[in-house]
């Protein structure tokens, strides 16, 4: 549901007047300790960062949008997968039924979602929300993109919200080592609003403007240091769940009972802003978009500057066999409202606000989901702890980093379609453990091809070749092959 939403519906409905069932096996391999990041990273969660994984997948779908010409429209899908070298053998990657009514859409169960603000496919990433992590099964409405009152389409709204529970509390549990934090049955709630000005089919120049807020609340805190110590042990800690603690995450508001006398917002709260100044031309399109990410309540406002952000431009050119679209994106977020942080004491009485510690918490393991950044990979995931020296723990431990990131796609003919990206990122850690050399540099690059043969209308390959260059997840080489199967079947027509 990108933020062009308008007319996305009339866009679709030749497409999906069907049933889809899809067929799928992959299998990567790699030197190193780790797998080629762009092999794994933003594919929904279903990726392995260890040097050798195979799956195989199902899934039946039926998207809403066969319904597009109707009032009432229905869409629903179930996605499984049996894995090697993953964090588990079975997988349910999507199983969700969906309905709609005009502009109003409920989702209930687990979806991969596409970013709101650009196109998927050669992007870092976004910041707050992003494609890098399995989906969190939740309830989620949507209101679809609708006029402001009086002025005719120059102004449209959308919103939606949800409330979910994550499901990888098993798997935090084995994963970290004796008497480090993880947290189970981990509430989850999301909500965002977005704004539209202008009319493509008047002006081809349109601008969006958009607010996401998250956060993570509930359920129960394990081997948390700084919560309480009974004999020297660490104790768990149970979160509310009561509806005033549904009430607060819908409100940014509320406080932890750890707080003591300087409360915070009940929860890991976080979001982040997201704007973006589109080009509609009937032959090529451009975009150019900005997100800046806050935690808490630091940098919800611009008191601590702009610092830190990902800005970026998607080029679709019109139809050649040489390139489709380019991406360039640059990302810093080493900032993060500032080096130094100390509340109200005795003696000083102003609070300052810093260290703002990205991605991670003091009760909940980290933004992650089953080990993988919910957000921007190139924020090191909790998979990789090992090679930064901390195994066994779900902290994110590579937050203060800067990367240019570049990536290209081109369709040479009806069958072939290719996609390069490449990424020089510098890293710092985080604040209070930095890494040991300061601005410490990771190459990442991902060379891809698709094969959709004539003469085999349902078959597709995918060949991507990865590659790892630096000193902070190390050195790697590797090749990822995926074979595909699709076949569509006719949905029955309602009268």
């Amino acid at each position: 549901m990108a933020l062009d939403g308008v007319g996305a519906q009339e866009r679709f409905a030749d497409h999906f007047d069907s049933n889809e069932v899809t067929v799928e096996a992959s299998v990567t391999a790699s030197t190193g300790d780790y797998a080629p990041l762009w092999l794994t990273a933003n594919r929904y969660g279903l990726a392995s960062v260890k040097p050798f994984s195979a799956y195989q997948r199902a899934s039946f779908e039926r998207r809403i949008e066969a319904d597009s010409a109707r009032a009432w429209r229905l869409g629903y899908g179930l996605d499984v997968a049996v894995a090697e070298g993953h964090e588990r053998v079975g997988i349910v990657q999507q199983a969700y039924i969906e309905a709609a009514w005009k502009k109003l859409r409920l989702t209930i169960g687990q979806k991969q979602l596409p970013l709101e603000t650009h196109g998927s496919e050669l992007t870092s990433g976004d910041l707050a929300m992003g494609i890098n992590a399995r989906p969190i099964p939740q309830a989620r409405l949507d209101i679809d993109w609708f006029s402001f009152p009086g002025t005719k389409r120059w102004w449209l709204w959308k919103l939606y919200a949800s409330y979910g529970l994550t499901t990888d509390g098993r798997w935090q549990q084995a994963w970290v080592q004796p008497g480090q934090r993880y947290a189970r049955h981990t509430l989850y709630h999301e909500k965002g609003l977005f704004w539209r000005f202008g009319r493509p089919d008047v002006f081809p120049l349109t601008y969006e403007i958009g607010l996401r807020m998250a956060t993570q609340f509930g359920g129960t805190t394990y081997a948390a240091r700084s919560i309480r110590v009974e004999q020297g042990k660490p104790m768990e800690y149970r979160h509310a769940t009561n509806f005033r603690a549904f009430w607060d995450a819908l409100l940014c508001r509320g406080s932890d009972e750890t707080d003591g006398t300087d409360p915070n917002t009940a929860g890991n709260a976080l979001g982040s802003y997201v704007m973006q100044l589109r080009y509609h031309g009937a032959k090529w399109q451009a975009t150019a978009y900005w997100e800046r990410f806050f935690e808490d309540q630091s940098m919800l406002t611009v008191q601590y500057g702009i610092r830190d952000m990902l800005i970026g431009a998607e080029v679709t050119l019109p139809r050649n066999r040489y390139v489709t679209t380019a991406v360039v994106e640059w990302l810093t977020t080493t900032n993060q409202s500032g080096a130094v942080y100390h509340d109200y004491t005795p003696s000083i009485h102003d609070r300052m606000n810093g260290r703002d510690d990205y991605y991670n918490h003091l009760h909940y393991a980290g933004w992650e989901n089953y080990g993988h950044a919910i957000g921007n990979p190139l924020l090191t995931s909790p998979l990789y702890n090992k090679a930064l020296g901390h195994e066994g723990t779900l902290e994110f431990f590579n937050n203060r980093v800067r990367a240019l990131h570049i990536g290209i796609s081109g369709d040479p003919a009806p069958e072939w379609h290719w996609r390069l990206m490449a990424t020089f990122s510098r890293n710092w850690g985080r604040y209070s453990t930095p890494l040991p050399d300061p601005a410490m540099r990771q190459r990442y690059f991902l060379a891809e091809a698709t094969y959709r043969p004539r003469w085999a209308t349902h078959w597709g390959a995918t060949l991507g070749m990865g590659l790892d260059n630096g000193h902070l997840i190390g050195n790697s080489f590797g090749a990822q092959l995926t074979l595909r199967y699709s076949l569509t079947t006719p949905t029955p027509k309602h009268e």
